[in-house]
């Protein structure tokens, strides 16, 4: 019966969604949704309607459980639903109608993420299914793991001038006391700037030895070593998407080399899944005043915080387009020429035409709102059910990856969705590191099969 309902999981994952949204939004909706905890049950039942796939999926074991668009789903609840279900805290920020609206958004968003995946995948870059396709070899591994860490370590100790123990010395301060943080404007030194994005890579590749070579292996453990390091000045700068996206490919990486290993698989996802959880809490504690002032004051949260993403889409919804105009193709254009190095367009898009941080009266603070709150902005409604569209169809085409002989690509490309649900622009920035996976490829996976055949 799963099996059955597997092949139909498209229109399921719609409709469950619809009904879903509407008794979140209807039948369980509070009469003051704005007091702390009064959003609890729609939360829950919001979640579930979203991952009844996935679930389904998981009880039955069904070759699709590793499927993108059950790891998408789930971040509808990671970035979305998340504080709703543990009644983080109050919503008076938004009027009663900002935040049903703002479950409605969500629902229709994730109906039509659900839906899209019933389509054919798009056409994927030759590049990247080569890469794909080839065969990981242990050796060719063990090659590129250094080279990786070099390239990520490079813009964090040229900012020292090379000087490792001072470099050190800025894990765990204010994460923009470090000399290699960047302002919003860069010039030749983007370039540089994006060296870490090979760092991306390590913890994967490092779950490749691990599964092929073994635990207690000396290039094993230096593998290891130098992903610790990696993931340490990564984590300095707070961004803990990077860390999701990054320990996340690499757990995705280590359940599809070890397929027939459910129990150990459960345990190595499930540990791992609480390490990324207790550092992302970390991170975020340490990350504005730096460690020393956390140990004094202790953490400023009860609850497990990502964002507060909720609560800013429906302060959106209440402000677009009653009070401010929707900003149409400027937030979209402002993502897509992120790539595009400011040395060769000066005047470069710098924002996406909306503030919300100055419309509610913050200063100093920028405020996430997720890719539905970007999206909204953009033309309302109808760009929700685009961007859900959207959504749904890249998780169609990255499912078309090959899996086998080298899940790195495919791990990688997954994480960038659920990452992508954050933001537009994490969405383009992280495949950044699918950019520098290639480049490492292309640079040593033909010179080595070359010494290798020769």
């Amino acid at each position: 019966m799963i099996e059955q309902l597997d092949k139909r999981a498209p229109l399921v994952g719609f409709l469950t969604t619809l009904v879903g949204t509407f008794l979140a939004t209807v039948v369980f909706f509070p009469s003051q949704p704005a007091l702390k905890g009064a959003l609890i049950v729609p939360g829950i039942v919001l979640s579930l309607a979203i991952l009844l796939v996935p679930i389904l999926r998981a009880i039955g074991s069904t070759k699709t459980i590793l499927n993108a668009e059950n790891f998408v789903a789930a971040g509808f609840l990671m970035w979305l639903l998340l504080d709703l279900v543990q009644g983080a805290y109050d919503l008076r920020g938004a009027t009663d109608n900002g935040i049903r609206q703002a479950l409605q958004a969500i629902g229709l968003f994730a109906a039509c993420m659900w839906i899209a995946t019933a389509g054919k995948p798009w056409p994927i870059p030759k590049g990247l299914l080569e890469v794909a396709s080839t065969p990981l070899d242990p050796a060719f591994v063990s090659r590129i793991i250094p080279v990786c860490f070099l390239l990520g370590m490079f813009n964090f100790l040229y900012a020292v001038d090379f000087d490792v123990p001072e470099a050190f010395s800025y894990l765990g301060a204010q994460r923009w006391s470090a000399p290699w943080s960047r302002g919003a404007l860069g010039g030749w030194e983007a370039f540089r700037d994006q060296l870490p994005y090979f760092g991306y890579v390590l913890p994967s590749l490092t779950a490749v030895l691990i599964t092929k070579k073994g635990l207690i292996r000396f290039q094993t453990v230096l593998a290891a070593a130098m992903s610790v390091v990696m993931l340490l000045f990564l984590s300095q700068g707070g961004g803990r998407r990077v860390i999701g996206v990054t320990v996340g490919a690499a757990l995705l990486v280590w359940v599809l080399l070890n397929t027939g290993a459910r129990i150990k698989n459960l345990l190595v996802v499930g540990v791992g899944a609480i390490a990324m959880a207790w550092a992302a809490q970390f991170m975020l504690n340490i990350r504005t005043s730096g460690y020393e002032d956390f140990l004094m004051r202790g953490s400023e949260y009860d609850y497990l915080h990502i964002d507060d993403n909720f609560l800013r889409l429906a302060q959106i919804i209440d402000l677009v387009p009653e009070r401010r105009p929707y900003v149409y193709t400027q937030q979209v254009v402002f993502t897509l020429v992120r790539p595009v190095p400011r040395v060769f367009w000066p005047n470069k898009p710098v924002n996406p035409g909306f503030d919300l941080a100055a419309e509610v009266g913050l200063k100093g603070v920028s405020l996430s709102s997720s890719i539905l709150g970007e999206w909204y902005i953009s033309y309302g409604w109808w760009a929700l059910i685009f961007g859900g569209l959207l959504h749904g169809a890249l998780a169609k085409t990255v499912n078309a990856i090959p899996r086998v002989g080298n899940p790195i690509v495919y791990a990688l490309s997954a994480m960038v969705l659920v990452a992508g649900m954050r933001s537009m622009l994490d969405l383009v920035v992280m495949s950044y590191a699918l950019v520098a996976f290639w480049l490492i490829n292309l640079m040593y996976a033909r010179r080595y099969v070359g010494v290798a055949t020769g």
